[in-house]
Order: structure tokens, then sequence, then C-alpha cells
């Protein structure tokens, strides 16, 4: 019996570490990551390779996004080709756009087919409450339908609210839609979910993973994204989790940044949720109907940047590297979760050694040990190249912004990760205004003023304990 036990374990073993090895090595990853892979594979027989299929296939070279692709594009064409030389047209003129963006702008055209859009209002909203506040009143002022998409959305007092919400909307003849990833939204119960239902809200999972299909674990929607009418549109790091409005969480008060736009940019907001809701529902949506020349708002400059498995580029990568090489005076960075790839990380080292001021502000806790001392490992050699690390401690820092020069400013749902580069979809709005980037600059003072800056001699006097704990979570980097 045992033996039977032992060749069958073995068989299996050898069945699963092919399978995977092939698929591996076929999908033409990075060296690092698939030698991360073939170690994690040899050495843990069977599970090695079922941790594989789970989070490390690559769909991006696959088919499963293709035909998602195909018909976002087509069904959009319309709109932007309508759009697109009257921006450029405004793009010329306007002399308070730097110059030195003007390549990114089309860069970011070019390969995520986001116009630039001029006749902006943008607000900067911080943290839970502000944020809610603004989309409840937004939200109750929807004529025709609410558009919603999060990577978590559990029960509590603020999903009570929009059902609230919902009723009297829905009764007025307004649609409501809702997309809720199926992995981050794992704690949403079947009993709301039904009373959603029940009052004609729409609302379905994004890729739920099932037995066979345990590749789509790994490719999860991470975007924040809420459309009112096609005319309010919010963005950025705050999911529906009341631990946004109660404080009440292991890690303390959760500090975030989201963002409310009206104008012309909600145009790019709402394809990307209306894109989603044609791979997640099989109805599409996306018809010229949807978008509209709108009148002028305000004077902001905006892009939509979007990314994800079903991009041919890593276009919130390319986002963020033009950014730092660009800088000629600052850099500024907030963001939860540093683990860089090999790109950035030499970007973030290389424009703090010519001398502009980088600095990065990340949370002094984190959600896990190895989330921690993965972020941590990272710090020697940024420290020495210049980089002013700040650890946040008024509790648990989860805003993903990048600004620069006084002159651009990105606020969004993208860690600085390679999750949020090659795995999740996800999404930013790139903001080419001086006055919001200088209030943005604010905030980013004010976080900096609950942080402690990290020095190198403090850093280089952690224990060898700490520094071991480093090196091994270091080495999940490439699977992250």
């Amino acid at each position: 019996m045992n033996l039977d036990w032992l060749t069958f374990s073995a068989a299996t073993h050898i069945i699963l570490a092919s399978s995977s090895l092939y698929i591996l090595i076929k999908d033409g990853s990075k060296p690092v990551r698939i030698w991360a892979w073939i170690l994690l594979i040899v050495f843990l027989p069977i599970v090695g390779a079922l941790l594989y299929f789970s989070f490390g296939v690559n769909l991006r070279r696959r088919k499963l996004f293709d035909l998602k692709k195909e018909i976002d594009y087509v069904q959009f064409e319309t709109f932007v080709q309508k759009y697109s030389q009257e921006a450029e047209v405004e793009l010329l003129k306007r002399h308070d756009v730097a110059p030195k963006y003007l390549h990114l702008i089309r860069l970011l055209t070019k390969v995520n087919s986001s116009i630039i859009t001029f006749n902006n209002k943008v607000q900067i909203l911080n943290d839970g409450p502000d944020t809610f506040q603004s989309i409840f009143r937004a939200c109750e002022g929807a004529k025709s339908y609410i558009h919603l998409q999060y990577y978590i959305f559990i029960d509590g007092i603020l999903a009570d609210k929009f059902l609230e919400i919902f009723i009297n909307k829905i009764k007025e003849g307004v649609a409501v839609r809702i997309i809720y990833d199926a992995v981050g939204s794992w704690e949403l119960s079947r009993d709301l979910i039904a009373r959603y239902q029940e009052i004609g809200v729409e609302i379905i999972p994004f890729m739920p993973v099932r037995f066979g299909r345990l590749a789509r674990l790994n490719y999860r929607n991470h975007r924040k994204i809420l459309v009112i009418d096609g005319e309010i549109g919010f963005t950025g790091g705050i999911n529906i989790d009341d631990k946004y409005i109660l404080d009440n969480d292991a890690l303390g008060h959760w500090s975030d940044t989201h963002l409310k736009i009206e104008g012309m940019g909600v145009n790019f907001l709402h394809f990307v949720f209306l894109s989603d809701w044609l791979f997640v529902s099989k109805e599409n949506l996306i018809k010229p109907s949807m978008f509209r020349i709108l009148d002028p708002v305000g004077d902001t400059p905006l892009q939509i940047v979007s990314s994800g498995p079903d991009a041919d580029y890593p276009n919130i990568l390319q986002q963020y590297l033009y950014i730092l090489y660009q800088a000629k005076k600052y850099v500024y960075i907030v963001n939860p979760y540093l683990v860089p790839d090999s790109n950035l990380s030499m970007a973030i080292k290389t424009v703090a050694l010519s001398g502009i001021d980088v600095r990065i502000i990340v949370p002094s806790k984190s959600e896990s040990p190895i989330i921690h001392y993965t972020i941590q490992s990272y710090f020697s050699r940024f420290l020495n190249a210049g980089v002013k690390i700040y650890l946040y401690n008024g509790g648990f820092i989860h805003s993903k912004v990048i600004l620069s020069d006084d002159a651009i400013c990105s606020i969004g749902t993208a860690n600085l990760d390679i999750r949020s580069f090659e795995q999740n979809f996800e999404i930013n709005a790139l903001i080419y205004d001086e006055d919001t980037t200088l209030t943005m600059k604010e905030q980013y003072y004010t976080f900096q003023a609950d942080s402690s800056l990290l020095t190198l001699k403090e850093h280089a006097a952690r224990s060898n304990s700490e520094r071991i704990k480093e090196k091994l979570s270091r080495l999940s980097s490439p699977l992250m």
C-alpha cells in the first residue's frame, strides 16, 4: 500500500511538474521568474506545480482575453476617431501642458486608446468618510444609470447604504450594474447579493474561480470605478469596506486617496467599466451612444490609463517609468506595496542618484509578515542611492499616488509591484495640471508629517534575524 502510494505520488509529481515546466518555458516569462517557479515546482512536489497553475500561468499570451480586446476597441473606435483630432489640436495649443510630457500623452494614446481630455473638473478625496459622502451624493442624483466596479465589495454599513440608495433609484428607472472581483470580495455574502438582485441590481463577479480554472485565481480585477450617467466618475484606492469609516482594523486608521472626475475624461473611465461588463456579462453596452462630447465643466487635462493581461504593453509601468525619467526637481510616491520589478527599481535608483529628490512613503506595518519583509528588502539599495523612505505611522496608508515637478500627478489603483504591472486589471487617472498636483503635494506633506524618515544608519542597525527574514521573503517577489 505504501509503495503504491509512493508510486502514485511520484507519477503525479512528474506529470504536474512536466506540464507546468513546459507551459512556463513556452510562455516566455522573465528568466528570474522562470527560475523562481522551477525551484518551487522541484522542491515542493505536487504543491509547487499546483501553486504555479493557480498563480503563475501567463494568460497574457493566451486566448482568454483576445475576444474581449477585439470587441472593446472596434466598438470604441468611432468615438475615439471623432474626438482624437480635436484633442490633438487642443494639445498643441495648450502651453500649460509641459512639452516634456507630450510624448507620454501620445504613447498612452497609442498603446491605451485613451485620448487626453481638457475640460475636466477634478476633486481629490482623502480617506473614507469624505469619499463616500461624495459618492453617495452623486449616486442620489443619478438619472439614467449607476455603474460600479470594485475589487473589494463586502457586507457592512457602506454596502447597506448603497442598497438603500439603489432601492430608490431603481424605482425612478435608474439602471444599476455592479462588478465585484470574485477573490477580492470573497467575504461578500450570498444574502447581500440576493438582496441586491431582488431590487433589480445586475451584480456579477469578475472571473470566479472554479475547479479546472485555477489559473484565473492569479488574474484579478483590482480596479475601483464608479460612473453616474456618463458625467461623473470616481476612481482611486478606496474599496467598499467598512474599515475605511470605522477605524477598527488591526492596522489602525486606513488612509487612502480617491478622485472625483467630471467632464470628458469620464468617457474613458466609463469605457473601461463597459469593457469589463462585456467580459463578465456578455452584454455589449459599448456603443457610440454611450459616449458624448460633454460641455466644459473645468479646465483640467487628464488621461485615463488602464492596464491588464488583455493589454499588449504594461501601460501603467510605462507611465511610472516615464514620469521618473522626465523628472527635473522631484518625484514623490505614496504606495503600500513597494515590490518593483528590475526596470522600476533601476529607474528609482537612477533618478535619485542623478540628484532628483525622490521620496517614497510606505506603511510602517503591512498586512502580512511576508509583504512587510519583502518591501523592507528593497530599502538598502534605495537608501544607498539617496531615495528618502518614510514609514507611515498614522495607521495603514493605502494610497497609490505619484507626482512630479508641480506638473503631473497620478491617482489610481496600481501598486508598485509585479502583480499590478502584469497580472491585475488596474486603472489610474493621470493629471497634467499644476493646481491639482500642488493640492496633492500638500496632502503628501500631511502624510509625511505622520511618518518617520528612515535613515541608512537606522536601517543598517537592524538585527541579523530581520535580514534573514528579508532575504527569505524577497525570494517570493518574482512570484508576486
